[in-house]
């Protein structure tokens, strides 16, 4: 490679590159992976960046990566070779590693094309964390797509019906991956490359029209330029930085839409469906992806038909839990003001944490504890750890006198209504149906499966619900109340009360508490 270009002041092709990149922050890193097919534009790229480096524009190390696929016998292979002499002559290191493409793609059904993809991508992001623990330094993958291949996909998105976030596509920036060369076309490129003698890989299937890229690129593109005098990258480049503006807008806006509307339930992203039933349609459904995307760590395959059907989910009155089936096994989910995702699997995760936000305790489960009051020494505390649970259940004796602490998980129980001195602190998947509930100060009862349904707690979270039952009656369901004893000072007063009425003089009390494990 000659270097009399990489010594001068300037040079039109590197200093536009090093605009672009720097009003974009791309170089804002350590360590740049350079993906490196053999081709023009990559072969172009990494040249850019290594005379940026030896012109001392930017100090940061650079590495190339190479994926060979194997899908053309013999001539993948030659790439390869290609590579390796490239790197070896300029001084930069080269990872290279080798993909059963076509046997990936038979195996999920997908595209050669799509196989590649995904595969590439997958593989950047490994080495990337692998540098990134090796060095300490932030890395960031550059790919070599630029204004040629933004027209193209910009009119292949326009012909799918894609929005404004498929128009603006691919972006300087994509979380790791950087594209530098978005300010140069193909024509700019490959002469930079003659200019320098530098050779490289041609990949003759990119000169026909087989495939939708190769046509837009060989056949409509041509016709295009032919009939404006001028080459379609050039208009559409101005298109695409409009429409870049508008999408900055929006999104900047959708991002404060979904912070304002955003909860955490147990580490788990919902969304409060009072803060979104208003937004505008635009704005509504970049939320509702920002919540996907937060959720499972990608968009792929939430289509426009998923997108609609969660919006009128999220935004219409619902009666108990709803939830709806959603791409690679996921559900939407809704309950009362809250609207969440969430695998097959989390659904009862989701709502147990809304169940534990309306105030109730909850295992992951089945309890059936028998707590003898026998096992509680005169003087001092009995503790044992609920099994399934980050919970324990502490018991003291006490006397009904002085001044007493509460909370909300803490009961104070008359030792002479519990019958033989067993109480058992269960759930219904530990002790089954037919259980009922009676609130004191309340002249009848309910069926617990009733009240839970009455008190709004989620479905699926209903058989986790911790309680206290003697025999098949439930004497307290934390964060609801009890049927005995009392656990504040209002039913306490009201307790003391029925005691004279009832002329019982003794007043001996067992306090319950549950709290975390340390």
């Amino acid at each position: 490679m000659r270097n009399d270009k990489a010594e001068s002041a300037t040079d039109p092709i590197l200093d536009k590159v090093l605009a672009f990149s720097g009003d974009n922050g791309l170089f804002d890193c350590g360590i740049i992976v350079v993906g490196l097919s053999g081709g023009p534009d990559s072969v172009a790229l990494l040249t850019i960046l290594k005379e940026l480096k030896d012109r001392k524009d930017i100090d940061l190390d650079i590495v190339a990566f190479h994926c060979n696929h194997h899908l053309r016998p013999g001539i993948c292979d030659d790439e390869a070779d290609q590579v390796r002499a490239l790197c070896e002559r300029m001084g930069i290191e080269l990872k290279v590693l080798d993909f059963d493409c076509a046997g990936f793609a038979k195996s999920n059904h997908i595209s050669e094309e799509t196989a590649g993809r995904i595969l590439r991508y997958e593989a950047f992001e490994q080495y990337s964390k692998a540098l990134e623990e090796k060095y300490k330094k932030q890395v960031r993958i550059a790919v070599a797509h630029h204004k040629d291949d933004l027209a193209e996909t910009m009119m292949m998105n326009l012909f799918r019906g894609s929005g404004l976030e498929g128009l603006v596509n691919p972006k300087s920036r994509s979380g790791r991956i950087i594209r530098p060369l978005l300010c140069l076309n193909k024509k700019e490129l490959t002469a930079f490359l003659d200019e320098r003698g530098i050779g490289y890989a041609t990949d003759m299937t990119n000169l026909t029209t087989m495939g939708t890229r190769n046509t837009w690129r060989n056949d409509i593109f041509p016709r295009i330029a032919e009939l404006y005098g001028e080459e379609p990258s050039v208009p559409l480049a101005r298109t695409y930085k409009l429409l870049s503006d508008d999408l900055d807008f929006i999104s900047d806006f959708s991002f404060r839409a979904y912070a304002g509307s955003r909860v955490v339930l147990d580490g788990h992203p919902a969304l409060k469906t009072d803060g979104i039933k208003d937004l505008h349609p635009a704005v509504k459904s970049r939320v509702l992806r920002l919540l996907w995307q937060e959720t499972f760590g990608d968009l792929i395959d939430f289509e426009e038909t998923n997108l609609k059907e969660c919006a009128q989910l999220s935004c219409r009155d619902v009666s108990g839990e709803v939830t709806l089936d959603m791409p690679f096994g996921r559900k939407a989910y809704r309950h009362g003001d809250l609207f969440a995702y969430a695998t097959e699997n989390g659904v009862e995760k989701v709502a147990c944490a809304i169940a534990r936000k309306m105030g109730f305790l909850l295992s992951d489960g089945p309890i059936d504890l028998v707590i003898d009051l026998g096992d509680i020494p005169p003087e001092g505390d009995f503790s044992v750890e609920i099994p399934n649970s980050a919970l324990k259940l502490k018991a003291r004796i006490i006397e009904n006198k002085g001044d007493l602490e509460y909370n909300n998980f803490l009961w104070f129980c008359p030792i002479t209504a519990i019958g033989e001195g067993r109480i058992t602190l269960s759930n219904s998947d530990g002790a089954g149906t037919g259980l009922h509930i009676r609130r004191a100060g309340s002249g009848g009862g309910k069926e617990l499966k009733r009240l839970m349904t009455d008190l709004k707690i989620p479905e699926s979270a209903r058989r986790l619900v911790l309680f206290v039952r003697l025999n098949d009656d439930v004497l307290w369901l934390p964060g609801f109340g009890h049927s005995l004893g009392f656990t504040n000072e209002v039913s306490r007063e009201r307790y003391i009360a029925d005691k004279r009425e009832e002329d019982v003089k003794s007043d001996r009390l067992v306090m319950f508490a549950i709290e975390r494990k340390q």
